[in-house]
C-alpha cells in the first residue's frame, strides 16, 4: 500500500507557499541551495548506519539502489565529493521528498511520501553552532503565519547525557538499560539483576523532562559536575531568551532519542501542542560521526541541520 500525494489546487498553493517562505529566510541567513539527488546506493546508506534496510524503498529496476529516506545523508555524501574543495564552513539548504516504508498489516508495507525543507551547517569551527541552526529554525517558524492554538515546544536532548548515564553499564545491561530508557519501559528496569539504588535512580530518570535549567541541576546532582552538562547549560542559557522572543518553550528530556540512528551531541524536534494533538514540525540535530564517515580526511569533521515537515506544516497554517 503506498500513500501517494495527490494533492489540490490548494494543497499546492500552501505548498509553495511554506517552501518560498522558508527558503527567504535560508538564503537570509547567508545559506546556498544544494540538490541532492533523490536516488542512493543502499549499500552505502546501510555502510553509514543511518537506517536498517528493511526500512528502505529499493528499486524494482535495481535492488541495490534506493529512494532517499531523509536528505542529510545525501547532502553529507555530495560534500565530501562534489564539494569537497569548497571553502568551509558550509551553509546549504535543500527542499525535496523522501520516501519512508512502514511495516503494515499481514506482512504488508506501507510506503509514504514526505516533503522537506531545511538546513546544513557543515565544517563549523565554532564551540557551540547549535545556536545559529535552532535560532534559524525559530526565524523560519516564526515566518509562517500558524494557528493561534499552536503552542511551540522545543524538545532537546543530547546523546552525551545518555552516555553519561550509561556508563556506569557494560555488556548486555548497557543495551537493556539504554533501549528501557528510551521506550520508558519501567519493567525491564526492574528486571535488572542491578541494585535497588540504581533502579530507583533509573526509573526517576523516566520523569525528569522539562526546564533544562532544573533537569541539568538534578542530573549534577545525581553523577557530579561534568564539562558536558556545563556545556550544555550554557547552551541553555544562550538558547532560552531567544526562544523567548519567538514565544516557544524550551524541554530538555535525557531520554528522548530519535528513529534515525544520524545523531551525535545535541538532537532536538520542534512540536506545535494544541493541547488536543502534537504535530512534528522539524526534527535535527548534529552529525560529526556521518561526515567522519563519508570523508575521512575532513579537516573539521562536523554536522549540524534541520528538516522541515511542509506536510505537518500545512495542516497548521492559517487559512
Amino acid at each position: 500500500m503506498t500513500k501517494i500525494k495527490e494533492f489540490n489546487l490548494i494543497d499546492v498553493r500552501k505548498n509553495s507557499q511554506i517552501v518560498n517562505t522558508l527558503n527567504k529566510v535560508f538564503k537570509l541567513w547567508g545559506y546556498e541551495k544544494v540538490s541532492p539527488s533523490m536516488i542512493n546506493n543502499i549499500e552505502t546508506i546501510k555502510s553509514s548506519g543511518v537506517i536498517n534496510q528493511d526500512e528502505l524503498v529499493s528499486l524494482v529496476s535495481n535492488k541495490s539502489l534506493c529512494l532517499r529516506p531523509e536528505m542529510t545523508t545525501s547532502i553529507v555524501k555530495l560534500i565530501s565529493t562534489r564539494l569537497v574543495n569548497k571553502k568551509r564552513p558550509l551553509r546549504l539548504w535543500n527542499n525535496g521528498t523522501i520516501f519512508e516504508k512502514e511495516e503494515g498489516i499481514k506482512n504488508s508495507y506501507k510506503l509514504n511520501e514526505r516533503i522537506q525543507s531545511g538546513i546544513e551547517l557543515i565544517g563549523y569551527d565554532t564551540k557551540f553552532p547549535e545556536i545559529e541552526v535552532i535560532n534559524i529554525l525559530f526565524d523560519a517558524i516564526n515566518k509562517l503565519n500558524l494557528k493561534e492554538n499552536c503552542n511551540l515546544v522545543l524538545l532537546v536532548s543530547s546523546t552525551t547525557i545518555l552516555d553519561l548515564i550509561l556508563n556506569n553499564y557494560i555488556g548486555e545491561d548497557f543495551e537493556i538499560i539504554k533501549k528501557s530508557l528510551t521506550e520508558l519501559d519501567q519493567v525491564s528496569i526492574n528486571n535488572l539483576d542491578i541494585n535497588d539504588k540504581e533502579k530507583i535512580i533509573l526509573k526517576d530518570i523516566f520523569f525528569t523532562r522539562g526546564k533544562p535549567s532544573v533537569v541539568l541541576e538534578k542530573l549534577t546532582k545525581i553523577y557530579g559536575k561534568n564539562k558536558d552538562l556545563d556545556d550544555l547549560n550554557y547552551l541553555f542559557e544562550t538558547l532560552s531568551p531567544i526562544a523567548n522572543n519567538y514565544g516557544i518553550q524550551i524541554k530538555l528530556d535525557p531520554t528522548f532519542q530519535p528513529h534515525l540512528n544520524l545523531y551525535e551531541g545535541i538532537v532536538f524536534q520542534l512540536i506545535c501542542d494544541n493541547n488536543k494533538s502534537k504535530s512534528v514540525i522539524a526534527k535535527g540535530g548534529r552529525y560529526d560521526e556521518l561526515v567522519r564517515f563519508f570523508n575521512k580526511k575532513e579537516k573539521i569533521p562536523t554536522g549540524l541541520g534541520f528538516s522541515i515537515s511542509v506536510d505537518n506544516l500545512r495542516k497548521l497554517i492559517r487559512e
